[in-house]
């Protein structure tokens, strides 16, 4: 397999954290006649953009689909209220951005118009570390740094609902599934905890004994991913929440992975900057490559069609992989 990278310099200074997708889709026109039905389902094609934070108290939007109204690509930023962000996702419509703060805060952005609600919590002081969106808009979750999660709604901030691991322990990783029915979590200690997102019962504990970043779950929900300091991929069967297998192949503490919304991939980045693309069916790897000069890699994301990967890190900016078979090329 072939690989070209591509790259938006920032200063070296400026530390990038975190990475999200977002998908604008095409709305079709009930007053468009037939005659010009072709070419305005033209110009409303999906508009692609990505999403970074950082050390910087502010969020940057990387709109990479061509238009006739922006240059290509086009950048824009949203301040935040408080300190730089560390995790953040990003609405199933592509609406709304949920952004943790270093400071353990949780904000709700709009993409188009910035800050909503620029601290949700039900207490006093915010010990937020994680976030996710379900398959709803309506609620937003957040891992907190004493093993609890909660479940916001996104209007008006109020809690709807409270988990807890029971583990002390700050929660890196945070994954729900596209019902809600199912909550994971990946902590600082090793453990990965599922729990039932309707009752709030604990379903299954286990222990890696490494701290465990990011979790993910594959689309289709046959198994989660889960970042490992022990220089792993972590696979744990769903619903069971038994470990499958234990991915090596990274030599340095691997801090994201992402699966692709078709389910036919997941990648995997490490802190010495080393990419890896695995075949979800087989969980072998097609790909490796190291990322240019970004050292301490920090997140890697999946685009909303499965095509391109996004990675961010230390000493360089967003970096782009567009994928086309069993290829990644340059994108822009």
């Amino acid at each position: 397999m072939e690989s070209t990278e591509t790259s938006i310099a920032i200063e070296p200074e400026k530390r990038t954290w975190c990475c999200a997708w977002g998908l604008i889709k095409s709305e079709h026109n009930e007053h468009t006649s037939e005659d010009d039905e072709t070419s305005t389902v033209q110009k409303q094609k999906p508009k692609e953009f990505v999403i970074t934070g950082g050390a910087e108290t502010q969020l940057k939007i990387v709109h990479i689909s061509p238009n006739q109204e922006h240059v290509f690509p086009y950048e824009y930023t949203l301040q935040l209220p408080g300190m730089g962000v560390h995790n953040l996702a990003v609405s199933p419509d592509s609406s709304s951005i949920a952004a943790v703060a270093v400071d353990g805060n949780l904000t709700l952005l709009d993409v188009k118009s910035g800050v909503r609600l620029p601290n949700v919590s039900h207490r006093l002081v915010s010990n937020i570390w994680s976030t996710a969106f379900g398959g709803s808009n309506d609620s937003v979750y957040a891992g907190s740094g004493n093993g609890e999660i909660f479940k916001y709604d996104t209007i008006s901030g109020n809690l709807q609902h409270s988990y807890n691991t029971e583990r002390c322990e700050n929660i890196l990783g945070l994954a729900v599934s596209g019902d809600q029915r199912l909550v994971g979590a990946s902590d600082y200690a090793g453990n990965i905890t599922l729990i039932d997102g309707a009752t709030g019962q604990l379903l299954r504990r286990g222990n890696c004994k490494s701290p465990m970043r990011k979790l993910v779950f594959d689309p289709g929900m046959r198994f989660g991913l889960a970042a490992c300091d022990d220089k792993s991929i972590k696979v744990i069967d769903l619903p069971s929440g038994k470990l499958r297998q234990s991915l090596k192949g990274h030599d340095a503490f691997v801090m994201s992975v992402a699966a692709s919304p078709d389910g036919q991939r997941f990648v995997s980045g490490s802190c010495d900057g080393t990419i890896k693309v695995w075949d979800s069916r087989t969980t072998k790897n097609e790909l490796s490559f190291l990322c240019g000069n970004n050292t301490n890699l920090w997140d890697v994301a999946f685009n909303r069609l499965s095509n391109k990967v996004s990675f961010v890190g230390d000493g360089k900016g967003l970096n782009i992989y567009y994928c086309l078979g069993n290829a990644f090329n340059v994108y822009f």
